[in-house]
């Protein structure tokens, strides 16, 4: 009888835990569909709601709604499944399924949010200027995949640019004339000034505007508001603004990471009492 209480007090407790991953999915789904049809307004009015509207992390995360929605949609459907599950006739195969999954998962988490607080630790100590992840240094091969971007993909450069508010790889790096730059390290790292030069055959400072829409129709796409964004923000380098961006996050994101893997972990363990239970017919 004890144990058959024991089965019945974990199964609620695991519906419960379900119940309360749903509705945060759900809360997740209507913030997607809130940013993408709540208008211009929908981003400040939402970080301000959640309370984080100082951290630029989030609000680069609420650029893109409609990942925010599916990952919302697909947590909330996940553990709907697992709520229904709970006490059904297949419960047994999904308790063994479930405790598995979630280890998995909590491990996961715990791993991401203590390497990007190690990572966050070692950036504040090479002053934004590098990305070490345990110990390999990574800001060679992001600088590498920020010039292949600016050749090969010139538009989503400056999209990144606008979202983060950022200017070229480096601080000061689309300083025109340039200082501590070379002519070609600008047209490789400064996506507005690169789009230019196949037209104007020059780094430039003052451009009309004719030539400015001349540059746009040719490219199909505004690289008159790149090259104000390179502008405004050319004393913040995409290196050190990501750089601080991942200090932030790192730091942000750990305890409330470690919170819920711990959460995963509870719901998993008493999945595998319920499966014990099961396999000796308790």
């Amino acid at each position: 009888m004890a144990g058959c209480l024991d089965r019945y007090v974990c199964e609620v407790a695991l519906k419960v835990g379900n119940a309360i991953v749903a509705i945060a999915g759900l809360f997740l789904l209507g913030c997607g569909l809130y940013l993408q049809f709540g208008g211009v307004n929908a981003t400040d009015n939402l970080l301000e709601f959640v309370k984080l509207g100082d951290m630029k992390a989030f609000r680069i995360l609420a650029s893109f709604p409609i990942w925010v929605a599916v990952f919302g949609g697909v947590v909330f459907i996940l553990a709907l499944v697992c709520f229904l599950c709970t006490g059904s006739k297949i419960s047994k195969p999904f308790y063994c399924c479930y405790s598995t999954f979630l280890i998995f998962v909590a491990v996961a988490i715990a791993f991401v949010v203590i390497v990007l607080r190690l990572a966050a630790n070692t950036i504040e100590s090479n002053h934004f200027q590098e990305v070490e992840l345990l110990g390999y240094d990574f800001t060679d091969k992001f600088q590498l995949l920020w010039m292949k971007g600016v050749i090969e993909d010139t538009e989503s450069i400056c999209q990144l640019q606008e979202v983060v508010e950022c200017s070229g790889f480096y601080n000061y790096q689309c300083q025109v004339p340039p200082s501590n730059f070379t002519q070609e390290e600008v047209l490789t790292h400064c996506p507005a000034q690169h789009k230019i030069y196949f037209t104007t055959s020059s780094l430039t400072t003052n451009i009309d505007n004719a030539t400015l829409a001349e540059v746009d129709e040719k490219a199909g796409w505004s690289v008159s508001n790149c090259l104000e964004d390179e502008r405004e923000f050319v004393s913040m380098g995409c290196l050190s603004t990501l750089a601080e961006l991942l200090y932030r996050m790192g730091n942000a994101l750990f305890i409330p990471g470690l919170i819920i893997a711990g959460y995963l972990l509870v719901l998993s363990l008493i999945a595998s009492y319920l499966t014990c239970c099961s396999l000796c017919c308790v």
